[in-house]
């Protein structure tokens, strides 16, 4: 280990303030630190100080001097970094919004000023209260803790204080969308004008999100041709990528009789014509669809990808096909999230099992078949008995009885020795050993 004070010097002159000189065991270089004092006795005091708290800080006891600085400033500064990092990674402007405002309330009813006073016992404190449902609780935690992963990433501070806080149980069904049976798209698409109508069915068939539908100009469209498409750019695609998604013939037609003869390529397809939710919410009354069922589960107007998804499930499209035409980055977001199983053809895919009951009637009268001809073979039939036993006999050697033990002299064929009337407490093998005769 290296340790000294010194004065600087530049062009030969010693600076007035003492700096330190430090190097520890496990580094590769000397760091240099500025002590902002004159006194070489008080410099000496605070590289000592300086060491300890360096060689505390390598060991993992204390928080780096930056985080313990952090740790008194208010949390409203670390958020509006945080945010602004977020606004220059390109994120939208709903998901900013969700981190400024879940946050801030978080603190403010945990009561968090300062960054040093978070911990996972007020937060836990607040959940427990039940002012939030537990969706919106575990909503929270996350936005939380990203916040402090960010913090951790930059090596502004040590750890994530709500590492250790688990998310709560959601009730089944608790605030999860459900899929639109295909009555209901019937009812919703005869029911509301044909504007609207157009944009619902565009919505079911391709899986597009309300915005995506919103930012779409004509020039996206590609509607003649044997394979029509439309084609989503990256700046409105949630994910930044661009795709190209097939159209079904039926929507075509509709589409170019909403398309002007003399539209240009950059006028907005559905810029205002996408309805809001309380013109939905009238639509999905008007055409008899609760909003909820009976196990909570909602529809809104993203329920229509949802219901895009449980399509293309249901009628056996490839799982890889529906996550490629849902534009996922994980199958289990297409298999999970956006299936509702209570549309899939459960009953029709279980008659395609082999029936088990007909099977075994099948094997029961196959097994009482054979006890039947086994049966008749050693009950019914002496004479074939007679026969097997002679023809057993037939040689000059004389055999031993397995179960018996006892020999018996050569007999005519038509006269089967006395062991070999009841065949069932008796047997012969053509494993059992010869006996010579007797000379007498």
């Amino acid at each position: 280990m290296q340790m000294f004070v010194f004065r600087p010097k530049r062009a030969g002159v010693a600076a007035r303030l003492y700096s330190a000189r430090v190097r520890l065991g496990g580094w590769e270089r000397a760091k240099t630190y500025p002590l902002h004092v004159s006194d070489k006795r008080v410099a000496e005091q605070k590289l000592r100080e300086l060491v300890t708290d360096l060689e505390r800080q390598e060991a993992g006891l204390v928080a780096p001097s930056a985080s313990r600085e952090l740790a008194g400033k208010p949390i409203e500064s670390a958020l509006a970094q945080f945010i602004s990092d977020l606004e220059g990674k390109g994120r939208s402007p709903n998901t900013i919004k969700a981190y400024r405002r879940c946050i801030s309330l978080l603190a403010k009813h945990c009561g968090w000023r300062r960054l040093g006073d978070v911990s996972a016992a007020s937060f836990c404190e607040w959940r427990a209260k039940g002012q939030v449902s537990p969706k919106m609780a575990n909503d929270v935690l996350g936005y939380a803790r990203a916040f402090f992963g960010w913090l951790v990433a930059l090596r502004l501070w040590p750890g994530d204080p709500l590492a250790g806080v688990d998310k709560v149980q959601v009730p089944q069904g608790r605030g999860h969308r459900r899929a639109l049976a295909m009555h209901e798209i019937g009812s919703l698409l005869a029911s509301v004008p044909k504007r609207r109508a157009l944009v619902y069915q565009f919505a079911i068939s391709t899986g597009l999100r309300r915005k995506e539908i919103n930012g779409l100009t004509w020039g996206d469209f590609h509607l003649e041709g044997e394979s029509p498409f439309v084609r989503v750019p990256g700046s409105i695609s949630k994910n930044r990528k661009a795709a190209t998604l097939p159209l079904q013939p039926d929507l075509v037609p509709l589409l170019l009789a909403e398309r002007p003869q003399m539209a240009l390529e950059v006028e907005w397809a559905f810029r205002g014509k996408v309805p809001n939710m309380d013109t939905f919410h009238r639509d999905l009354k008007r055409a008899g669809i609760p909003r909820f069922d009976g196990h909570g589960r909602k529809v809104d107007f993203h329920a229509l990808r949802t219901t895009c998804c449980t399509l293309l499930q249901a009628n056996g499209v490839a799982p890889r096909v529906a996550m490629e035409i849902m534009r996922h980055s994980d199958m289990k977001l297409t298999m999970r999230n956006y299936t509702d199983s209570a549309h899939l053809p459960l009953a029709a895919e279980m008659r395609k099992v082999p029936c088990l009951s007909e099977l075994r009637r099948r094997n029961s009268r196959e097994n009482d078949a054979q006890g039947s001809a086994q049966a008749g073979v050693v009950l019914g039939h002496s004479e074939a008995v007679s026969g097997v036993s002679g023809h057993l006999l037939a040689n000059s050697e004389t055999f031993v009885s397995v179960s018996s033990g006892h020999s018996c002299a050569p007999s005519d064929a038509s006269r089967p020795p006395a062991y070999l009337v009841d065949p069932i407490r008796f047997e012969l093998t053509t494993s059992s050993m010869p006996l010579r005769r007797s000379s007498n």
